[in-house]
């Protein structure tokens, strides 16, 4: 079904306009609804202007089975990014910069409708993503989890069937994982160990295809945020030498390395462990 394509992802982006609730702290809960819904009229055709060029920057990192974030960004009325921040995370850094990496590239935006009297705008951006596609695999995943600690044989045999069609890609090492975890429950050692072998040697090509991605990104633009990108990449393959040169990089590349240092702190402490 996949071919040498490998995993497609599934990408839903939504979007909103907030106000800011000090703007209209002295007026009554109708009259700030009342607002709210002028400002969503006002800037309908704006907000899809918004998504599309969000659209454009935004992929999704291949390090996750799915995600979801949501940012909130301030826009001024000439179409300038004022701020941006993680109202929700993900609970995956790499994820959490991917999506505020997305807004702030797609930067600077339209101007404000003619019409339009505010100012500035603030917009709540979702970030969701799933590493199964959305056709027959997803659903029979989803088919799988209904019956697992309920009739782990069937959950099985459906997952049987979903790493059949996915015919060996690299991406499908999380199947395996999970197949292996109803092989330890059924009590079948000798298929849970194949399952964990088979695991393994996904998840290793799997490291070197995203290392291999991550390089030649930074060939076509060399930015903090693509070192960044790198290192995560290789924190994941279990190379925590290379993960800190390259999160060291970005660190030297950029004044607004917060998030890169927390994420280096972060990493020094696992490989402490």
């Amino acid at each position: 079904m996949f071919g040498r394509e490998g995993l497609k992802y599934l990408v839903i982006l939504s979007l909103g306009v907030m106000l800011s609730s000090a703007v209209y702290a002295d007026e009554s809960g109708y009259a700030q609804a009342q607002k709210r819904i002028s400002v969503q009229e006002e800037f309908g055709d704006y907000m899809t202007s918004v998504q599309d060029k969000i659209t454009k920057t935004w992929t999704p990192p291949d390090v996750l089975e799915a995600g979801h974030a949501k940012v909130v960004f301030k826009v001024d009325r000439n179409g300038n990014l004022i701020s941006s921040q993680i109202r929700e995370s993900s609970g995956n850094t790499l994820y959490d910069e991917m999506a505020l990496n997305a807004v702030q590239k797609a930067s600077p935006y339209a101007e404000f409708p003619l019409n339009a009297s505010r100012d500035s705008i603030t917009v709540m951006y979702s970030f969701d993503s799933s590493i199964v596609s959305a056709n027959e695999v997803k659903d029979i995943v989803a088919r799988a989890e209904r019956y697992i600690n309920v009739d782990n044989r069937k959950a099985r045999s459906i997952l049987d069937e979903a790493i059949k069609s996915i015919n060996g890609d690299p991406a499908s090492y999380f199947l395996y994982a999970r197949r292996y975890k109803l092989d330890k429950a059924l009590g079948d050692t000798e298929a849970a160990q194949a399952d964990y072998d088979k695991c393994k040697e996904l998840k290793v090509a799997y490291d070197k295809r995203r290392i291999a991605k991550c390089k030649e990104a930074l060939t076509q633009d060399e930015t903090p945020f693509a070192y960044f990108t790198l290192a995560n990449a290789y924190e994941l393959a279990g190379d925590y030498q290379n993960a800190l040169n390259s999160i060291d990089k970005a660190i030297s590349m950029t004044n607004l390395n917060h998030a890169y240092i927390r994420y280096r702190a972060e990493m020094i402490m696992k490989y402490s462990k």
